[in-house]
Protein backbone atom coordinates (compact mmCIF):
# COMPACT_ATOMS: atom_id res chain seq x y z
CA UNK A 1 0.00 0.00 0.00
CA UNK A 2 2.89 2.02 0.61
CA UNK A 3 4.20 1.57 -2.96
CA UNK A 4 1.00 2.62 -4.28
CA UNK A 5 0.54 5.71 -2.03
CA UNK A 6 4.28 6.75 -2.92
CA UNK A 7 3.65 6.50 -6.82
CA UNK A 8 0.11 8.49 -6.08
CA UNK A 9 2.11 11.07 -4.75
CA UNK A 10 5.06 11.35 -7.10
CA UNK A 11 2.12 11.40 -9.60
CA UNK A 12 0.55 14.63 -7.82
CA UNK A 13 3.93 16.33 -7.74
CA UNK A 14 4.60 15.79 -11.24
CA UNK A 15 1.44 17.47 -12.49
CA UNK A 16 2.17 20.01 -9.67
CA UNK A 17 5.12 20.64 -11.64
CA UNK A 18 3.67 21.06 -15.13
CA UNK A 19 0.16 22.32 -14.00
CA UNK A 20 1.00 25.98 -15.48
CA UNK A 21 2.46 24.74 -19.10
CA UNK A 22 -0.43 22.20 -19.27
CA UNK A 23 -3.32 25.11 -19.07
CA UNK A 24 -1.09 27.37 -20.94
CA UNK A 25 -0.56 24.93 -24.11
CA UNK A 26 -4.21 23.90 -24.08
CA UNK A 27 -5.31 27.17 -24.45
CA UNK A 28 -2.75 28.03 -27.17
CA UNK A 29 -4.24 24.71 -28.74
CA UNK A 30 -7.29 25.98 -28.34
CA UNK A 31 -7.59 29.41 -29.79
CA UNK A 32 -5.47 27.93 -32.62
CA UNK A 33 -8.49 25.49 -33.45
CA UNK A 34 -11.05 28.27 -32.80
CA UNK A 35 -8.89 30.00 -36.00
CA UNK A 36 -9.04 26.55 -37.84
CA UNK A 37 -12.45 26.50 -37.71
CA UNK A 38 -13.49 29.77 -38.37
CA UNK A 39 -11.56 30.32 -41.44
CA UNK A 40 -11.86 26.24 -42.70
CA UNK A 41 -7.96 26.27 -42.94
CA UNK A 42 -6.04 23.37 -41.94
CA UNK A 43 -2.75 25.04 -42.11
CA UNK A 44 -3.21 25.62 -38.12
CA UNK A 45 -2.89 21.99 -37.67
CA UNK A 46 1.31 21.87 -37.34
CA UNK A 47 0.97 25.11 -34.48
CA UNK A 48 -1.86 23.14 -32.98
CA UNK A 49 0.57 19.94 -32.90
CA UNK A 50 3.19 22.05 -31.31
CA UNK A 51 0.85 22.96 -28.32
CA UNK A 52 1.15 19.27 -27.16
CA UNK A 53 4.78 18.67 -26.25
CA UNK A 54 5.21 19.42 -22.54
CA UNK A 55 8.53 17.65 -20.88
CA UNK A 56 8.30 14.20 -21.27
CA UNK A 57 4.30 14.42 -21.82
CA UNK A 58 2.34 15.14 -24.21
CA UNK A 59 -1.09 17.43 -24.13
CA UNK A 60 -3.28 14.45 -25.58
CA UNK A 61 -2.00 11.84 -22.90
CA UNK A 62 -3.08 14.63 -19.97
CA UNK A 63 -6.15 15.97 -21.41
CA UNK A 64 -9.13 13.74 -22.91
CA UNK A 65 -10.40 16.80 -25.03
CA UNK A 66 -6.87 16.81 -26.38
CA UNK A 67 -6.50 13.62 -27.64
CA UNK A 68 -9.89 14.03 -28.92
CA UNK A 69 -8.10 17.18 -30.36
CA UNK A 70 -5.43 15.35 -32.28
CA UNK A 71 -7.41 12.82 -33.58
CA UNK A 72 -9.21 15.42 -34.98
CA UNK A 73 -6.35 17.17 -36.65
CA UNK A 74 -5.67 13.71 -38.22
CA UNK A 75 -9.40 13.44 -40.04
CA UNK A 76 -8.68 17.34 -41.27
CA UNK A 77 -5.93 16.84 -42.90
CA UNK A 78 -6.84 13.56 -44.42
CA UNK A 79 -9.90 15.13 -45.73
CA UNK A 80 -7.89 18.14 -46.91
CA UNK A 81 -6.52 15.30 -49.43
CA UNK A 82 -9.60 14.29 -50.11
CA UNK A 83 -11.07 15.11 -54.01
CA UNK A 84 -12.67 18.60 -54.04
CA UNK A 85 -9.87 19.03 -50.44
CA UNK A 86 -13.53 19.64 -48.33
CA UNK A 87 -12.82 19.65 -44.98
CA UNK A 88 -16.49 18.05 -43.47
CA UNK A 89 -15.21 17.87 -40.02
CA UNK A 90 -15.23 21.33 -39.43
CA UNK A 91 -18.58 21.96 -41.27
CA UNK A 92 -21.17 23.18 -38.78
CA UNK A 93 -19.27 24.01 -36.16
CA UNK A 94 -18.46 27.22 -34.48
CA UNK A 95 -15.84 26.71 -31.55
CA UNK A 96 -13.94 24.26 -29.84
CA UNK A 97 -16.55 22.87 -27.61
CA UNK A 98 -18.99 22.43 -30.88
CA UNK A 99 -15.99 20.73 -32.27
CA UNK A 100 -15.16 18.16 -29.23
CA UNK A 101 -19.50 17.71 -29.05
CA UNK A 102 -19.21 16.56 -33.05
CA UNK A 103 -16.47 14.48 -32.31
CA UNK A 104 -18.26 12.59 -29.48
CA UNK A 105 -21.72 12.23 -30.88
CA UNK A 106 -20.28 10.94 -33.78
CA UNK A 107 -18.31 8.07 -31.75
CA UNK A 108 -21.88 7.88 -30.09
CA UNK A 109 -23.80 7.13 -33.03
CA UNK A 110 -21.20 4.96 -34.81
CA UNK A 111 -21.78 3.02 -30.99
CA UNK A 112 -25.49 2.36 -31.92
CA UNK A 113 -24.29 0.66 -35.22
CA UNK A 114 -22.13 -1.91 -33.55
CA UNK A 115 -24.35 -2.63 -30.91
CA UNK A 116 -27.37 -3.08 -33.16
CA UNK A 117 -29.57 -1.91 -31.55
CA UNK A 118 -33.40 -1.92 -32.00
CA UNK A 119 -34.79 -0.88 -35.63
CA UNK A 120 -35.83 2.86 -34.48
CA UNK A 121 -32.50 3.48 -32.39
CA UNK A 122 -30.84 2.31 -35.27
CA UNK A 123 -32.65 3.85 -38.10
CA UNK A 124 -32.11 7.29 -35.66
CA UNK A 125 -28.62 7.29 -35.60
CA UNK A 126 -28.35 6.52 -39.25
CA UNK A 127 -30.57 9.43 -39.84
CA UNK A 128 -28.04 11.45 -37.51
CA UNK A 129 -24.46 9.89 -39.01
CA UNK A 130 -25.96 11.26 -43.23
CA UNK A 131 -27.06 14.69 -41.45
CA UNK A 132 -23.66 14.84 -39.96
CA UNK A 133 -21.88 14.10 -43.50
CA UNK A 134 -19.01 12.28 -42.54
CA UNK A 135 -16.09 11.44 -44.67
CA UNK A 136 -14.10 8.11 -44.64
CA UNK A 137 -11.19 9.52 -43.51
CA UNK A 138 -13.93 10.23 -40.16
CA UNK A 139 -15.08 6.91 -40.00
CA UNK A 140 -11.88 5.28 -40.10
CA UNK A 141 -9.63 7.23 -38.10
CA UNK A 142 -12.82 7.20 -35.20
CA UNK A 143 -12.87 3.73 -35.48
CA UNK A 144 -9.57 2.96 -35.05
CA UNK A 145 -8.93 5.42 -32.42
CA UNK A 146 -11.84 4.79 -30.03
CA UNK A 147 -12.25 1.22 -28.66
CA UNK A 148 -15.16 -0.82 -30.95
CA UNK A 149 -14.94 -4.13 -30.07
CA UNK A 150 -16.12 -4.78 -33.79
CA UNK A 151 -14.17 -1.85 -35.45
CA UNK A 152 -14.11 -2.77 -39.08
CA UNK A 153 -17.69 -3.97 -38.55
CA UNK A 154 -18.45 -0.55 -37.75
CA UNK A 155 -16.21 1.27 -40.24
CA UNK A 156 -18.14 -0.69 -42.83
CA UNK A 157 -21.37 -0.17 -41.74
CA UNK A 158 -20.70 3.41 -41.31
CA UNK A 159 -19.39 3.73 -45.05
CA UNK A 160 -22.47 2.03 -46.18
CA UNK A 161 -25.08 4.32 -44.16
CA UNK A 162 -23.23 7.92 -45.09
CA UNK A 163 -22.17 6.52 -48.86
CA UNK A 164 -18.81 6.76 -48.26
CA UNK A 165 -18.77 10.79 -48.81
Amino acid sequence: MSNQKDSTSSFLDMLSDIKDSVFLQKGQAISLTEQMIQSMDSSYIPQIMRCFPIGDYVLSQLDADMRRLSIICEIVAAEEKLPGSKILFLENVSTFDDLIEKYIRITLLLRRLELQLPREALEEAIVALIEERISACALRKITESEIFAKGDYVYRQGLQVTGGI
